[in-house]
């Protein structure tokens, strides 16, 4: 298995497809498995897509020490180091979002487009998330004394609708495999829930200078869209598409509609 070394922290990266590279980072607590059949889309319509587990997460290391998302987008560097790759398009979903802004603040370089997916820019300007999502989250008392598969089934339900389970049961069965194949140690979400309090890039939105996509779902508990049209307004000629009614989880219950609205966003821009 493919894997970059950082100060001696093996992160793991996984390649499909061939075309224009597209990193696609993932969230809180979650690896690479997470983004179902979406990666494959994407490798069909001509990119190259580069799946990262974030350290703690996945095939990567999981050691236990203090993390910021700041050093995870120094991560998403040194994979792009080891491929010999100089610039690429980020996409990143929920935390990988805040990660997704870190790096192309820190490496803007590299960066060719941006696709902020579900996120926030965290500190006192963001919308904090419900109390039930936030228990969810946050809750580590309440997460330890649960199983892989409880935690997974549990928070599935803030991915997506009842109904899309009961007509999609395959989704929740690969989302409930790809969390028990490769779960997350109860320290790492500790670890990334304080890198998450300590984010915030809300001052710093407005250097970002790539062209920017923003997508989440309307009915979103753990972070509200909201938060995306805060960061719709702080960068400079970002685009904002909300899908109606979609949860936390809008690129699996909504992954046809996520494919078409990022692939038209990335085909207009293109390379630069």
């Amino acid at each position: 298995m493919p894997f970059a070394d950082v100060g001696g922290v093996k992160i793991f990266y996984e390649i499909g497809g061939q075309g224009d590279p597209l990193i696609m980072i993932q969230g809180y607590g979650h690896n690479s498995l997470h983004w179902g059949k979406l990666p494959n889309e994407f490798a069909k319509l001509q990119y190259q897509v580069i799946l990262i587990d974030n350290r703690g997460t996945g095939r990567s290391d999981k050691p236990d020490a203090p993390v910021t998302v700041s050093q995870m987008a120094d991560d998403v560097s040194k994979v792009m180091d080891a491929l010999s790759l100089k610039r690429a398009s980020v996409f990143g979903v929920s935390m990988g979002g805040m990660i997704a802004q870190e790096f192309a603040l820190n490496h803007a370089d590299r960066l060719i487009n941006l696709v902020l997916g579900c996120t926030m820019a965290g500190g006192p300007n963001s919308i904090k998330p419900t109390p039930e999502g936030a228990k969810i989250l946050y809750d580590f008392d309440y997460l330890k004394n649960m199983t892989p598969e409880q935690r997974s089934r549990e928070v599935f339900r803030f991915f997506c609708s009842d109904e899309f389970v009961e007509e999609n049961p395959d989704a929740l069965k690969e989302y409930h495999e790809a969390t028990i194949e490769y779960p997350t140690p109860t320290y790492i979400f500790a670890r990334q829930a304080e890198a998450i309090s300590k984010f915030d890039t809300w001052d710093r939105l407005e250097k970002i200078k790539a062209p920017t996509m923003i997508i989440t779902g309307t009915s979103d508990h753990i972070i509200p869209f909201k938060n995306s049209e805060f960061l719709e307004q702080r960068i400079p000629g970002a685009e904002l598409t909300l899908l109606q009614d979609k949860r936390h989880g809008f690129f699996i219950e909504g992954m046809d509609s996520t494919r078409i609205f990022v692939n038209g966003f990335m085909k207009r821009h293109g390379k630069r």
